[in-house]
């Protein structure tokens, strides 16, 4: 039988000689072979294959550990956490989950219609979707401000011989720097300080993502054990105010307002930020 009448799929089976052209299955000039000419790319071109080396951060590690007067066995922890990949670095410090709102946040915007957000809203899906995305959002940028402000607040390790951190900023400072990061309207007082030095506290018992659930027990633990305004405030000064001016550095607070500050909070918000305790 002829090549020429052949079926397609008697065609397809075929064997092809290795040496011998491709022959077309109809009559025709055969088609010749295609010589590959060199590209005169060639040699500068990079394999799409080929991986982006990893970033060498251990100079910039080498230069932060001497700014912080970090001491030999800090420095080498930090060297060695400078040549890690991103992936094992996220196990050993992983990103801060995002905050949900609470159900008394829901309450309080629905409670205040003047803030811009109707009955009309509750009753569309879409409408509370996008607010709770849009205010967690908000509320954990705030947070992570926070956090980073409260850490480059600790200042290096105590020389030898002494129990206060040097270069630390001391109470005051760091609530006023809080301020202006998050642009609120608050005055700085003993109340407001006492607030902070929690978030201090726990800030170098627990920088990781445990970090602010630690944070919302001990404040709602504070409030159930005294709920009285005036011993909660003692024993946060006692326990948490005055063990952080002897660690980081001293400073007078006699001067400051003891008045009823609330931290964080615009004035003409809620009396304080909900936490997780406020769904239990």
């Amino acid at each position: 039988m002829s090549d020429n009448n052949l079926s397609f799929d008697e065609l397809m089976d075929l064997p092809l000689a290795d040496s011998s052209p491709l022959k077309s299955p109809i009559s025709g000039p055969i088609i010749p072979d295609l010589q590959e000419s060199p590209s005169p790319l060639s040699g500068n071109v990079v394999s799409a294959r080929r991986k982006r080396p990893a970033e060498d951060m251990s100079q910039f590690a080498g230069e932060v550990a001497r700014a912080h007067k970090l001491p030999k066995a800090e420095h080498n922890e930090l060297a060695t956490y400078s040549k890690m990949g991103r992936r094992q670095q996220n196990l050993i410090m992983p990103a801060d989950a995002a905050w949900a709102v609470p159900k008394r946040l829901h309450d309080m915007v629905l409670a205040n219609p003047d803030w811009g957000f109707g009955l009309h809203l509750k009753s569309g899906k879409d409408a509370m979707d996008t607010l709770s995305s849009e205010v967690s959002l908000v509320l954990t940028a705030k947070r992570n401000t926070i956090k980073t402000v409260v850490i480059s607040s600790l200042g290096s390790s105590p020389p030898e011989g002494s129990e206060q951190r040097t270069d630390a900023l001391d109470i005051v400072e760091l609530s006023h720097l809080l301020i202006s990061k998050l642009k609120v309207r608050v005055k700085v007082d003993i109340r407001l300080c006492g607030r902070v030095a929690i978030l201090r506290k726990l800030i170098a018992e627990k920088n990781d993502n445990t970090y602010w659930g630690a944070v919302d027990r001990q404040l709602a633990n504070v409030r159930k054990k005294h709920p009285d305004p005036v011993k909660q405030s003692k024993w946060i000064k006692q326990h948490m105010l005055d063990p952080d001016l002897a660690l980081y550095k001293h400073v007078e607070l006699k001067d400051l307002a003891s008045g009823p500050g609330v931290p964080f909070v615009p004035m003409a918000g809620p009396s304080r930020l909900p936490d997780a305790s406020d769904d239990e």
